[in-house]
């Protein structure tokens, strides 16, 4: 090698050069490995040369190379380094350029960041450069900012570079000129024609007065271009829509085949059955075009209308003035006696209502709709995909929706849901009015269980078996959390745990990061599990069993002071309130646990179907399945039949997916449309507006203060970028989220409330909690220390 080495630099006949890694798993879509691996610059004579290419092999394990590949999970198998020797220039001014705005995803639009010297000093973080935004077309500069640059890195006159400080009167002035700027338009397009327009980061420098170019790489990481006159107006006249309820579980934009099968028929279904039970209406008045499509979109997010839809049109009654006057006398008697019949049949009516709602909707949750919900999923599972036909798993695709929908509205999660939600609701507005802010309805609920804290105490105590093995344990810890379940399946002691983690994938990995059937569920992306057992295996002291002894202690001692606050009638108020609050509050997330089961019988349906829509030509991979509306599906499979293809849905699938991923990027706001009279006085005209306020304002859901540094983690895919100790700010949190809650000492959150997911599990874990903020996650920064207050529903930046 060395006498390879010896003859290519003579042939190069550089005075010096630059020695720079290139490492095979570099410049990847997900990671970059940017800056890992050394680089040594103006290296002169044959044995510096050898040292610096021994040297630059060796960084391929340096610790941060280690440290980044352990964490994405790539094995020393994948890796290997090659060497590249440059001929160094010296450099008046150098950079870095992207032919797109990196940060936003415009693609007309170009970044140049420059400054004075080598850009060793740019691309190591060690000054703040000159910043320039070029129009693509016109080539002109739409922002310069002008950095600090105090000093530059230069050749030092023997080995390597030095800093040095750069003239006060340089500083003030911009290193690149217009037509320097222009040279670096022309060059961009240039290099990124060379690549098939796919968008570059280049690294460059201009020596006198020569530009030269030093490399280029794609952009990794590059979000969408993005979507301009975006706007967030209500699709009905005068409705008033919020994203809250169901909705708070779809964070996201949704896919497709999601809005147009599940959420405009299969809820619309269910949800106008509701209100034909509870009389009023009639059936074809609560579908569309007679009304409105109850669980909506504004550009792909979920929202829900608010208020009820028309009323069934009925003739009036007679005009009873229009009779002959003798008959007048006796029909005005009748008519009182009807009247008096008709309000005494009302009184009975309501009576019978809430006597049916608090005592027989519990029981009808838990002994008709979820066993009839779990039945249909176990009916459609055991249907054999590879010799189904296509109308049969078109068939149980409809089904699992249907069925979902069913247990959501007829008698199912909804029911247990309201009662939670208005037994909690009187408890809180009885402790405001009478305990001069003192007590919170949260200090009483906080240390019950349920699935999402059960399934959270599973996986601990999975965790803590395996530290008792000290070969298994020792292999754990040195397994990247990404590939964890691998490990553990590959070693001989791994046979217990491994089927301990099945069990718990059977039980529990039906729990979904939101109910859009398009995203799969814990058990389909087992990484973040595995993330979250790693992340116990090491935490060696913490035991959330013992936690909730201590919330319940707290409990007690918390109803031991209201017992000397409240006297008399009021004591007697407040322990009703408690104990109906107590009884029905576990039923919510009972009941939400198996909400979106039916997906992991619909997913494999689809997913078989979209395999088969693919091997005709009409789709590109199976999964696009899920963005063709309910239309284009039975197209779809008519054309299978006749084996056929539709191959123009390949293009408009993919234009879906980008449109989705481009929407990813926006925040929608909390409500959309005009605020009706009887909201007036809860929600505000400018409700969602930007503040700039350091104190923001939410639901107090979880009692407590504290003040910590952030962890901003915006979808399951950074779930990794949480951190021990830190308060989780997040748009919302589904049951897949638990698994971040034993990391955090408190939530806030965009979207949710008092009976949220986020706000049951914040208090089980005893941590303060804030909720529906609407724009926690735009004002907030990763890493900024805030103080978060529970009882008083405030933020504090």
């Amino acid at each position: 090698v060395r006498e390879e080495i010896k003859q290519t630099y003579g042939k190069l006949a550089a005075p010096s050069v630059a020695v720079r890694s290139s490492a095979t798993a570099e410049d990847q879509p997900d990671h970059s490995f940017a800056g890992l691996q050394d680089t040594y610059l103006n290296v002169k004579g044959l044995e510096s040369l050898f040292t610096a290419v021994q040297n630059c092999w060796a960084s391929l394990w340096n610790s941060q190379a280690l440290a980044y590949r352990h964490q994405m999970g790539i094995s020393r198998e994948q890796i290997a380094m090659a060497v590249v020797v440059q001929e160094m220039m010296p450099a008046q001014v150098s950079g870095v350029l992207f032919t797109v705005n990196p940060a936003t995803g415009a693609r007309d639009e170009m970044i140049v960041n420059a400054s004075y010297g080598l850009g060793e000093a740019i691309v190591s973080g060690e000054v703040t450069p000159d910043s320039f935004i070029i129009d693509r077309a016109s080539f002109a500069v739409k922002t310069s900012v002008i950095g600090a640059k105090e000093q530059m890195v230069i050749a030092d006159e023997g080995q390597g570079t030095r800093y040095t400080a750069v003239e006060p009167e340089d500083r003030q002035r911009e290193s690149l000129t217009a037509d320097a700027l222009r040279q670096l338009h022309d060059l961009a397009c240039e290099v990124e024609s060379a690549f098939d327009a796919v968008p570059q980061d280049i690294e460059w420098l201009f020596s006198d007065g020569g530009l030269w170019l030093l490399q280029s790489r794609p952009i990794t990481n590059l979000p969408p271009p993005p979507l301009v006159d975006v706007r967030w107006e209500a699709p009905e006249p005068s409705a008033f829509l919020a994203r809250s309820q169901l909705v708070e579980h779809i964070p996201d934009p949704v896919s497709t085949l999601f809005e147009d099968m599940h959420m405009k028929i299969s809820l619309q279904h269910y949800w106008g059955m509701n209100l034909v039970r509870n009389g009023g209406y009639h059936y074809l008045d609560t579908q569309p075009p007679a009304c409105f499509i109850v669980q909506t979109t504004i550009n792909g997010y979920a929202y829900r209308h608010l208020g009820p839809p028309p009323r069934t049109g009925l003739l009036p009654v007679r005009n009873i003035l229009r009779l002959p006057v003798r008959n007048s006398l006796r029909l005005t008697k009748k008519v009182l006696r009807s009247k008096r019949i008709q309000k005494v049949q009302g009184w009975i009516r309501i009576r019978w209502r809430m006597l049916r709602m608090w005592f027989l909707w519990v029981l009808k949750w838990r002994y008709i709709s979820l066993p009839r919900y779990l039945r249909e999923v176990r009916r459609w599972r055991a249907l054999d995909l590879d010799s189904a036909t296509p109308e049969q798993l078109r068939s149980g695709i409809r089904a699992m929706s249907m069925a979902d929908a069913r247990y959501w509205y007829d008698g199912g999660v909804w029911n247990a849901f309201s009662l939670t939600r208005g037994t909690e609701f009187q408890l809180q507005n009885f402790l405001q009015e009478h305990s001069d802010g003192k007590f919170a309805s949260g200090q009483f609920l906080s240390g019950l269980k349920s699935p999402a804290f059960e399934a959270h105490v599973t996986l601990w105590k999975i965790a803590r078996q395996l530290r008792g093995v000290e070969h298994l344990y020792q292999a754990a810890v040195m397994a990247s959390p990404a590939r964890l379940l691998d490990v553990l399946r590959a070693h001989p002691l791994g046979h217990s745990v491994c089927g301990q983690i099945d069990a718990y994938m059977e039980d529990y990995g039906h729990q979904i990061f939101t109910l859009d059937f398009a995203a799969p569920s814990e058990a389909e992306n087992p990484e973040n599990i595995a993330r979250s057992l790693h992340a116990l295996i090491l935490q060696e002291n913490y035991d959330p069993i013992s936690n909730q002894r201590e919330l319940r202690k707290k409990r007690r001692a918390t109803v031991s002071e209201a017992r000397k606050h409240f006297r008399g009638k009021q004591w007697w108020q407040f322990r009703w309130l408690l104990w109906r609050a107590r009884y029905y509050y576990p039923n919510r997330e009972k009941s939400m646990f198996h909400l979106g089961e039916a997906w992991t019988v619909l997913r494999p349906l689809a997913k078989e179907l979209g395999e088969r829509l693919q091997e005709t030509g009409t789709l590109s991979k199976p999964d696009d399945i899920f963005f063709l509306n309910y239309e284009e599906l039975g197209r779809s499979i008519r054309a299978l039949l006749a084996d056929d293809a539709l191959p123009e849905y390949r293009q408009r699938t993919a234009g879906r997916q980008q449109l989705q991923e481009a929407r990813r990027r926006l925040t929608p706001p909390m409500h959309a449309g005009k605020v009706p009279v009887w909201l007036k006085g809860r929600i505000s005209e400018d409700d969602g507006q930007e503040t700039t306020s350091d104190v923001l304002e939410g639901s107090p859901v979880s009692p407590g203060q504290i003040t910590a540094p952030v962890s901003l983690i915006l979808s399951p895919s950074n779930f990794d970028d949480m951190k021990p100790g830190t308060i989780l700010v997040c748009p919302t949190t589904t049951p897949a989220w638990t698994q971040l809650f034993p990391q955090a000492v408190g939530l806030v959150t965009d979207i949710g409330g008092i009976l949220s997911h986020g706000s049951i599990v914040a208090r089980e874990y005893g941590i303060p909690a804030v909720l529906g903020l609407g724009n926690a996650t735009r004002r907030i920064a990763d890493g900024q220390t805030i103080t978060v207050d529970g009882t008083l529903g405030v933020v504090t930046l």
